[in-house]
């Protein structure tokens, strides 16, 4: 899914609690000579910034998280460094300070965490539930994190005001900008400007055009199109004859179709499968509910229905007229679809949906692998993230009723978290 228009199950609160490292008076002058002067714009470019300690953390809540996050058990040694740390980050205590700090941020334009020595900024390019959780899990990583001392915000909805908050931003010399930005090549100026200031500059999420991700510093991204080819061979399996798809994105020629329609497609029409329908939402409600209904309505009855963010607006129809909805494939869902197929299923009927994680809490990932570019360490400039598609049904056990039925699956935050996130606007 396009994340520019996007719209928890109960588990151990992410965060690392701050630890006071004893230091001899040799060391700490050590410390202090090679400590950055970050001054009102707290840029420490060329990794100058001194590294903070962070609490160790358990193997088994680093399980946990992991497990969480990727909707699948992945060892951590399996993963890229840069996810390592952030595993660990996000795995360790969260504690009540933190919490307050954190609700604090999300009603703020600048944030700072009263430690660390580091400047974030986060240019947001949409207001939406998906949105508003991924500026709350950067937030809470960098509040997690001892090297983050201030976090500055941005929004801006279309390309023109994107750029001017990307580059009023720069201009203030934060040592790290995250983004996870749709705008493709327009932004490759504004990036240019940035790393000529010295900033490090890191795309999360929004795979961007090969002409820019040789810009940033990092991009941190999953392979969409491998993830929708994983995606036709389940299907293919629950499903082995042969028959119709219906294919949905949100925008025509959004970034993020380009990378996985083509993929499903390939994988479905080689097991003989052939496309019978296809539109756009615009990944609204209206869009959706629209779509859903003209679906039904067609009278096509694809046995899959495949598109880029949560499903139950194309299985209402089928539901309500008491029929089997088609088998969804998506890699985004809400807590909604989730509550609609656990009753469905509950009622004996045979609804099937092939789902990923909802990628929504990558900005940490982008964040951690800021971090340790700021500070001088080694970090791949392409960051792959495991991205498996499984079964909605193994995860239909840890649904939790609380959630607010727009929050993303998975959000690394509760449901108390994420009903305060969502509450809180941009």
């Amino acid at each position: 899914m396009a994340t520019g228009t996007r719209v928890a199950l109960r588990f151990p609160r992410t965060g690392a609690k701050l630890k006071l490292v004893a230091i001899t008076a040799a060391a700490a002058a050590l410390l202090a000579a090679c400590a950055p002067d970050t001054g009102a714009s707290g840029n420490s470019a060329n990794g100058s910034s001194a590294r903070a300690s962070r609490a160790p953390v358990s193997e088994a809540a680093v399980k946990k998280i992991i497990n969480r996050s990727f909707l699948k058990d992945i060892p951590l040694q399996q993963l890229n460094p840069a996810i390592q740390e952030t595993m660990q980050v996000a795995a360790a205590e969260w504690t009540p300070a933190m919490e307050a700090k954190l609700q604090e941020c999300l009603k703020q334009n600048v944030c700072e965490t009263g430690r660390g020595s580091l400047t974030i900024a986060f240019p947001n390019d949409n207001i939406n539930p998906w949105r508003q959780t991924f500026r709350a899990e950067i937030t809470a990583q960098a509040i997690a994190s001892p090297d983050v001392a201030k976090i500055i915000y941005s929004l801006g909805t279309d390309t023109a005001s994107w750029l001017a908050n990307f580059k009023s931003l720069a201009a203030q010399r934060p040592d790290v900008i995250v983004i996870d930005s749709i705008f493709g090549s327009a932004i490759a100026p504004a990036v240019r400007q940035a790393k000529a200031a010295g900033i490090v500059v890191v795309q999360a999420e929004t795979p961007l055009p090969p002409e820019v991700a040789s810009l940033v510093d990092v991009q941190a991204t999953s392979d969409l199109c491998a993830a929708y080819r994983d995606g036709a061979k389940l299907v293919t399996g629950l499903i082995p004859e042969p028959a119709g798809y219906g294919l949905y994105t949100g925008i025509p020629g959004n970034a993020s179709a380009a990378a996985w329609q083509p993929c499903l497609v390939k994988g479905l029409e080689s097991a003989g499968w052939k496309k019978v329908i296809e539109g756009f939402t615009q990944w609204t409600p209206q869009g959706m509910t629209q779509e859903g209904n003209a679906l039904f309505a067609s009278g096509t009855k694809p046995a899959v229905v495949a598109y880029d963010y949560t499903m139950e607006y194309f299985a209402a129809p089928f539901l309500k007229a008491g029929q089997t909805p088609p088998v969804m494939i998506s890699d985004v869902v809400n807590y909604s679809y989730l509550k609609q197929l656990k009753e469905t299923q509950a009622k004996g009927i045979k609804a099937k949906a092939i789902v990923a994680n909802s990628r929504v809490w990558y900005g940490r990932i982008g964040l951690t692998a800021g971090i340790m570019k700021a500070q001088g360490q080694q970090v791949d400039h392409q960051i792959d993230i495991p991205y498996p598609m499984v079964d909605a049904d193994e995860i239909l056990p840890s649904y939790d009723p609380a959630m607010p039925a727009n929050a993303p699956v998975p959000t690394l935050f509760n449901a108390d978290q994420e009903t305060a996130v969502l509450a809180a606007g941009s």
